[in-house]
């Protein structure tokens, strides 16, 4: 029988960029009320989250990164023009990538057949050391360089479909074999990457 892990923690709802900021905790709690309105609802169960650990988020971006995002903790402090963080978002960001990190172990040690994670901060645009586009850690990308090197995974299929193109997922496995990163996006539209002729280089040529 498949069982399907949801990913959930009322801490995602704290980071909070604004009430005219279009990344907004009201995406997910409209996603919540679907699952418990809807029959697909009685059939999930959930997962609970843990807190990534800065060496966990560190497996992608910088370190140093890693630790000026923790020193905005308590504090409203604007990354770029699009991205902020409010005083709760250090936690739910490291929440955001753990809720992947436990969706991985949990699927792996055969708890789930499957999990979905709805979670935020997003995390598709931020880069190795920079916040962008509403994304302070790439989650996705921290799931799976942690699949790979604490469970042996060897290949790995990204497949991400936004308007926007996910440049910080793509630049973190550009050159890496084992992961197949392919995104379905609307060119040339912001950040302005993901031309069709960007198919990854040196050993991961071919794999985006």
């Amino acid at each position: 029988m498949t069982t399907t892990g949801v990913v959930w923690d009322q801490r995602y709802l704290l980071h909070n960029m604004g009430s005219w900021h279009p990344e907004s905790p009201q995406r997910l709690q409209a996603i919540r009320r679907v699952l418990e309105e809807c029959p697909v609802g009685k059939k999930v169960v959930r997962l609970e989250p843990r807190l990534a650990t800065p060496e966990e988020i560190a497996l992608i971006h910088d370190f140093d990164y890693v630790k000026k995002i923790e020193k905005t903790s308590g504090h409203e402090v604007r990354l770029d023009p699009d991205t902020s963080t409010s005083p709760e978002s250090w936690e739910a960001a490291r929440l955001a990538a753990g809720g992947l990190l436990e969706s991985v172990d949990a699927v792996m040690g055969g708890k789930f057949s499957n999990a979905f994670a709805f979670v935020r901060p997003p995390g598709h645009h931020a880069e190795r050391a920079r916040a962008m586009g509403f994304c302070l850690f790439n989650n996705v990308a921290i799931a799976a360089e942690y699949a790979i090197r604490k469970k042996n995974c060897r290949r790995i299929a990204i497949i991400d479909y936004d308007v926007h193109h996910g440049n910080g997922t793509q630049h973190a496995f550009y050159a890496d074999a084992s992961v197949f990163y392919m995104s379905v996006h609307q060119h040339p539209f912001y950040p302005g990457t993901g031309d069709a002729g960007e198919t990854g280089s040196g050993e991961g040529i071919g794999c985006t």
